[in-house]
């Protein structure tokens, strides 16, 4: 959807090349972007009535949080998340925006995992994913509880982990469930987007 409603923004704005877009078409996408926006701050999910971040997957009628492939169940997702943020960075700052940003921002930051690191090597050709003790290091899961903010993890039997050593050999090594995600969005995207716009952090 991000990327969808990135092409729509750069076509009402003008930008990136899309300045030769008639202006009907400009106007239908400026619309569009803000029915996109609405839709986006709707579906920010809430814990005891604070936003929080943004689901994997949404069912399209009921807009509710929903699950993805057997191993992607029900979950807050951080790599799609902090793409919303930094769409939401780019627009005008409105209350509800601003909210919804320091509210995901905040999110991240009570949710890290330090100590950890997660390396990626090939032993035979093959992707070998592990988790390792790191004093320096901080990242995120990819999936997290949607009520208790507790990493979990998909198995291709469509069961749900929250023990990375208990995920089958297979989806360990054949999917990324760690990253430092939201390190770039916290450290140096949010604090430069709270000097630019003059509002608190």
């Amino acid at each position: 959807m991000i990327n969808a409603l990135t092409v729509l923004y750069n076509v009402a704005e003008g930008k990136n090349d899309f300045d030769v877009v008639d202006s009907k078409l400009k106007e239908k996408s400026k619309t569009a972007v803000q029915k996109g926006i609405e839709c986006i701050l709707k579906t920010q999910v809430l814990q005891k009535g604070m936003p929080t971040i943004w689901a994997d997957q949404y069912n399209e009628i009921t807009l509710q949080p929903d699950k993805a492939r057997a191993f992607e169940p029900i979950s807050l997702a951080t790599a799609e998340s902090v793409v919303i943020v930094r769409f939401l960075m780019q627009q005008p700052v409105t209350p509800e925006i601003e909210k919804s940003i320091k509210s995901a921002v905040n999110w991240f930051k009570q949710n890290k995992i330090e100590g950890y690191s997660y390396n990626v090597s090939k032993v035979n050709g093959k992707a070998v994913r592990t988790l390792a003790e790191d004093k320096n290091s901080v990242i995120w899961a990819r999936f997290y509880d949607i009520n208790t903010n507790k990493p979990l993890f998909g198995d291709r039997d469509g069961s749900v982990k929250y023990d990375y050593n208990e995920v089958s050999e297979e989806r360990r090594n054949g999917y990324s469930w760690f990253g430092d995600f939201a390190d770039k969005l916290i450290n140096k995207e949010f604090p430069k987007w709270v000097q630019k716009n003059n509002v608190m952090p």
